[in-house]
């Protein structure tokens, strides 16, 4: 697998452009590349006639799984197809790309300008596009198999403007066992699909460095369960998360720097855990920017005076993981709780 270098995602590294500075806060990677889908191209036809081409808005997750959204779409338009002729005209064919436009602050560009780009195509390599009409009761109909060979080809090459990185690194792992690359260390492990002279090669040029296509969408047959990818920006770094197979985790900001790299936006901070611990005392989980502070504040009731609490003698300080762990001791049976980004000073 050392060889491997088909890019999924193009990530620019230009300091110079005439272009703005984007930020985003999650990579289309995974599960989270779902989310980045803005549209879908589906061509359906018999072989001997113009075929039907049809693009349609796809919303991740109203629309449901890209692959069922595409299967309904071929046998809708399949019904719109002029029958054959007979039974030497039955042989027709289907085709399907997923576009995106951007999202979060990633946008797709190609020399300069802004397009909708391709980020996965159906049917897999391998797969027949070609399938045979069924005559049943005198009606013309496509079999029920195509719609079950509707799976996508993740990782297609995306370009994507992200001003000032300069450097990436590449963890794979599955238990103790690591896979690493690095460009800052040019280092690339025999398991790791980064090709270094390639992406070195970019870097240098100023241009691009590509993620290997396994951790676009990868399918669990690969040996690693867990990747992190960190984008630097000097000493600046953000790490994204990536599982095999994909997760709800997926492309998410698990650590990074303070201050982050200027290309990326961290998330507010948040409560990731209330409980009661006994008594009148609750526990409170809060997540953010690592080594940050953050200000947490309490009113009995919606609407009403937020207070300061006793507990907290200067603002929550975030570990170097982004949490923050502190109890509050209140008799009240519910509460109500607010988060401020502090300096660090009450």
């Amino acid at each position: 697998m050392k060889k491997i270098f088909v890019s999924l995602v193009i990530l620019a590294l230009s300091i110079v452009g005439t272009l703005g500075a984007q930020k985003f806060s999650s990579l289309p990677i995974g599960y989270n590349l779902d989310g980045y889908i803005s549209s879908v191209w589906v061509v359906v036809g018999p072989m001997d006639k113009k075929p039907l081409s049809e693009i349609y808005r796809f919303n991740f997750p109203q629309d449901g799984k890209l692959e069922s959204f595409v299967s309904f779409k071929i046998r809708e338009m399949a019904q719109r197809l002029p029958p054959p002729t007979g039974t030497e005209n039955a042989q027709a064919g289907w085709y399907a790309e997923a576009l995106t436009e951007g999202v979060g602050g990633l946008l797709p560009h190609y020399y300069g300008e802004s397009k909708p780009a391709t980020i996965a195509t159906a049917p897999i390599s391998g797969a027949d596009k070609l399938f045979t009409f069924l005559n049943r009761n005198g009606k013309w109909e496509v079999p029920e198999e195509v719609f079950g060979k509707v799976k996508f080809n993740f990782g297609v090459s995306v370009g994507f403007y992200i001003p000032t990185a300069n450097n990436i690194e590449v963890t794979m792992s599955n238990g103790s066992r690591i896979s690493r690359f690095s460009t800052i260390e040019q280092v690339s492990d025999a398991d790791n699909p980064c090709e270094l002279p390639a992406i070195l090669s970019a870097i240098r040029s100023g241009w691009a460095v590509g993620l290997p296509s396994v951790l676009l969408k990868p399918n669990g047959t690969e040996w690693w369960n867990r990747a992190e990818i960190t984008l630097y920006e000097g000493d600046k770094q953000v790490t994204f998360v990536q599982n095999n197979p994909p997760s709800l985790e997926d492309g998410k900001a698990i650590r990074w720097s303070n201050p982050p790299p200027s290309f990326f936006t961290p998330p507010l901070p948040k409560i990731t855990s209330l409980k009661r611990v006994f008594g009148e005392v609750t526990e409170i989980v809060v997540e953010g920017t690592p080594n940050s502070f953050v200000a947490v504040e309490w009113s009995e009731v919606l609407g009403g005076e937020w207070q300061t609490l006793s507990a907290l003698v200067v603002p929550l300080g975030l570990n170097a993981n982004g949490r923050g762990i502190l109890t509050h001791k209140t008799k009240a049976a519910v509460g109500f709780y607010r988060l401020r980004l502090s300096d660090g000073v009450r």
